[in-house]
């Protein structure tokens, strides 16, 4: 069981790295089996790709809610160790963002493969459809922040894509990871946000 367990986990992290170097046109079942593995001494045979998954796509799908299920927990950590007592609603998105921002910025082959997955033909009705049922728990923690007629999901959408681009910018290195640049990227997004917040 547990060789299972390894072996699964090795295809989806291997897809991570593959996905995030190369784009999906890389993304061959062979170039994902032989990918290097600290899981396994040697490669691993592309027949378990259809043996675990059913599919590529169904692997890809896999990925792709992998890493959405990190990012929103991400988000949702953050609002659960937050103090909303004394803070405005800048003060609370801020506090968010950082922790949001620093997540995203942590490792790049996650960031890359989940932009590039979101952007592409693979994510079809399943995937969007789960990426949904996510984000709500984002949107449900932050919905008192925002007027009543105000559309939360979309306007929270728009800032949560900005992100991915900005830190997509760093990777690239046409933005510096730094804090002045940090509060810049929070000030754009702010902007977006504030004129649908009860209180600004």
């Amino acid at each position: 069981m547990r060789r299972a367990e390894d072996i699964r986990q090795a295809l989806i992290d291997n897809t991570i790295h593959v996905i995030a170097e190369g784009g999906f046109e890389y993304a061959t079942t062979r170039n994902i089996a032989k990918y290097p593995s600290p899981l396994f001494a040697g490669t691993l045979n592309d027949a378990y790709i259809y043996r675990v998954f059913g599919s590529k796509e169904g692997l890809y799908d896999e990925v792709f809610a992998t890493l959405d299920a990190e990012l929103t927990a991400a988000f949702c950590s953050r609002l659960r160790s937050l103090d909303r007592s004394d803070k405005s609603a800048k003060e609370i998105l801020l506090y968010i963002f950082e922790g949001v921002w620093r997540f995203v910025l942590r490792d790049e082959d996650r960031c890359r493969c989940y932009v590039r997955y979101y952007y592409s033909i693979y994510f079809k009705e399943a995937s969007q459809r789960k990426h949904r049922e996510s984000f709500n728990q984002i949107v449900k923690g932050l919905l008192p922040l925002f007027k009543p007629e105000a559309d939360a999901t979309a306007i929270l959408h728009s800032a949560f894509t900005a992100i991915l681009d900005f830190a997509i910018r760093v990777y690239n290195g046409d933005l510096e990871n730094t804090e002045n640049n940090t509060k810049h990227i929070f000030n754009v997004l702010y902007s977006i946000i504030a004129p649908y917040l009860k209180e600004t």
